[in-house]
């Protein structure tokens, strides 16, 4: 089994089930293949030619289709089992990487590749929720979660830095193709867990109706705040490459970012574990909309710098505070369930930014509208 370093004793659990080690290690090489691509995907588009409203429309049909196809994914959690969902999302993956690299030479792929995409966050996220809700220790789920969120923010560290050296070199191709292969091989850690019981899950349709009773209906609102993580993924790189003016250059910052920030979300999971969790969610959620607003004045390399870690580490308080309140709150109820929950309610925000983001765009300056409306959204987290 995997002992993390005695000089991390505060942070990390000395020993970790084994299935956590496992589903670590699987979050791992799919981050890491992520993080190569992630923030280069909106870039990748801006340099063919698309601009913040088209881009945000291509985001708009990824969170819109993976909306109505999250409930499907829920019952092949349930019925199947989360390892073969997760296995099944690096197919859908690698389709999509290959539908990205296409759009290139058939702009008709721009609107096949967010349905790809949107099939793979169908198959992986419920199955990834699941799993974590499955393991965890109660107690300790601040810091479990923080732990493996920072297993994340350190491959964001190196996924950057990589693909930043590789595009300047040798383009986007090689770039995905290199992401692909890894992803093939991400999945297989996870088949040594026990698999998870067979049962019967929710109606499609009831998926729908449940975030809205009474007793979810605030916590809905609450997830449109992750409406900012679009703006986040998306415009705020295009921002800052125009700032540093190479992808390289992009990449490092990211990567440095990152590192910095890793440290402040192992701290969040401690902060998570020993106080209010909501309290710590509207904190930071407000200091997170003060920083979307600082944006608005960044237009030098080393404020650009400065205000990304600030925002990576805020952010990561955020989510490590909302994602710790879920699960405490799935154990009282369906694992499956949740888990689509969660990510509808993901799904939701960012669908709903794009839309807002494409027609305010198309009207006045689309950096200036996007870092306001991110500061906007942010303030739902506190409806959590």
């Amino acid at each position: 089994m995997i002992h993390f370093p005695h000089h991390f004793p505060h942070y990390f659990k000395q020993k970790l089930s084994l299935p956590l080690e496992e589903l670590y290690l699987t979050a791992a090489m799919m981050d890491f293949a992520s993080a190569a691509i992630t923030l280069f995907e909106p870039i990748y588009l801006w340099t063919l030619g698309y601009r913040i409203p088209q881009i945000m429309l291509f985001y708009f049909m990824v969170y819109g289709a993976y909306y109505f196809l999250l409930p499907l994914g829920g019952k092949f959690v349930a019925r199947v089992g989360p390892q073969q969902s997760i296995s099944l999302s690096t197919i859908w993956l690698v389709a999509y990487i290959a539908a990205l690299v296409g759009i290139a030479s058939n702009g008709a792929l721009f609107f096949v590749a967010p349905l790809l995409f949107a099939l793979q966050k169908t198959f992986y996220w419920p199955a990834y929720h699941f799993e974590f809700m499955r393991f965890s220790v109660r107690q300790e789920r601040g810091s479990e979660f923080s732990g493996l969120w920072t297993v994340t923010t350190m491959m964001y560290v190196l996924g950057p830095i990589v693909a930043g050296v590789i595009i300047k070199f040798f383009g986007f191709p090689p770039l995905f193709i290199g992401a692909a292969v890894i992803i093939l091989f991400s999945s297989a850690p996870l088949f040594h867990t026990p698999p998870a019981p067979k049962r019967e899950t929710y109606s499609y349709w009831q998926s729908f109706l449940l975030p809205w009773r009474q007793r979810y209906r605030r916590s809905t609102a609450g997830y449109l705040g992750t409406g900012e993580e679009l703006i986040g993924l998306t415009v705020w790189p295009i921002f800052i490459l125009l700032i540093y003016g190479n992808v390289l250059s992009l990449g490092l910052l990211v990567g440095a970012s990152a590192l910095l920030t890793s440290i402040a979300t192992l701290a969040a999971g401690k902060w998570a574990d020993r106080s209010q969790k909501k309290r710590m969610l509207s904190t930071s959620s407000l200091i997170q909309a003060g920083l979307w607003l600082v944006r608005l004045f960044v237009r030098h390399p080393a404020s650009a710098f400065a205000v990304d870690t600030a925002g990576r580490s805020i952010h990561n308080a955020v989510f490590v505070s909302q994602s710790a309140i879920t699960y405490d709150r799935a154990h009282q109820d369906d694992y499956s369930w949740h888990g689509v929950y969660y990510e509808q309610g993901y799904a939701l925000g960012k669908s709903l930014m794009a839309a807002v983001i494409m027609i305010l765009a198309s009207l006045i300056e689309p950096f200036q509208a996007s870092f306001v409306m991110a500061a906007l959204f942010s303030l739902f987290y506190t409806l959590f």
